[in-house]
């Protein structure tokens, strides 16, 4: 009988121990009786070139990648797919052929959950606020832009920071909006998304008003810890439709996975109970 060999992929970051991807990727080798493991690699910025280079070398099938070396990922490959390339920033290496490839699935993890709750064309028809201006923000734009989002506002606490993110686009659909007039924007945005730092554990709540919203306005929280943030605790008093951070988290593994242990997760295979545990 021939014993499979077990195949190793992980998260690289500094620091990284916080992340939960080793929880979700386990629990589908388990599902799926795959041969493998998944785990925290720690990474120096200052030597994260090197040894995502050195990837080729080695047994890892790929990792996923967090801040701060979503850059770095991206400048070390020898070849970028478009949605990496569209971004300019990778979370997520995999070997090909002998050549290490940049990707992100950000985009993908964003839109499966909102897609579960609103049609495509009735988000062609939903402008966007995206409240943001890092690696988060670009790929909800990204994702925003492959859904046909006919209005993105981007709005930031550095006003700069907006405009230039929506200058690298050049976009007549994409625009920069002041952060004092971060409120203005609500009565006629059909969906909010947080993809800054604010509301996450240790950081103070968004400061945004959603006395403004429409009934109908989506709000969309990118924050995963805690589970219930600030911005999504003022949705559940106005009775807003709403999703928290923890379904991205899960679908931007999913398409990792696959391409790590080639197949993938079974359908209905749920990791959100064990993430509620650990957080």
């Amino acid at each position: 009988m021939t014993v499979p060999i077990p195949k190793l992929a992980g998260v690289c970051g500094w620091p990284i121990h916080h992340s939960l991807s080793p929880i979700i990727h386990t629990h589908w080798l388990r599902e799926t009786g795959i041969a493998g493991a998944y785990v925290h690699f720690a990474v120096r910025p200052d030597e994260a070139i090197h040894a995502f280079k050195s990837l080729k070398h080695t047994s890892i099938a790929g990792v996923n990648v967090t801040l701060p070396l979503k850059k770095l990922a991206y400048e070390a490959a020898d070849i970028v797919t478009p949605d990496a390339e569209r971004l300019g920033v990778s979370n997520c290496l995999y070997k090909k052929n002998g050549r290490l490839i940049a990707h992100n699935t950000d985009p993908e993890g964003f839109a499966a959950p909102l897609l579960k709750r609103r049609s495509p064309n009735l988000i062609m028809n939903m402008p966007a606020l995206v409240i943001g201006t890092g690696g988060a923000a670009r790929a909800v734009i990204g994702a925003l832009l492959n859904l046909n989002c006919p209005e993105i506002r981007v709005c930031g606490r550095t006003d700069e920071k907006a405009e230039n993110l929506v200058r690298e686009f050049n976009l007549p659909s994409l625009y920069a909006v002041g952060w004092r007039h971060r409120n203005l924007s609500l009565p006629t945005a059909g969906l909010v998304i947080n993809a800054s730092s604010a509301g996450m554990k240790g950081f103070p709540d968004l400061d945004l008003d959603l006395t403004g919203a429409r009934p109908d306005t989506f709000i969309y929280d990118l924050v995963y810890t805690p589970i219930r943030t600030g911005l999504l605790k003022q949705a559940e008093m106005r009775d807003l439709p709403h999703i928290g951070g923890l379904e991205m988290l899960i679908g931007q593994a999913k398409p990792s996975f696959k391409l790590f242990f080639g197949q993938e997760p079974k359908e209905g295979s749920d990791p959100s109970p064990l993430l509620l545990k650990a957080l």
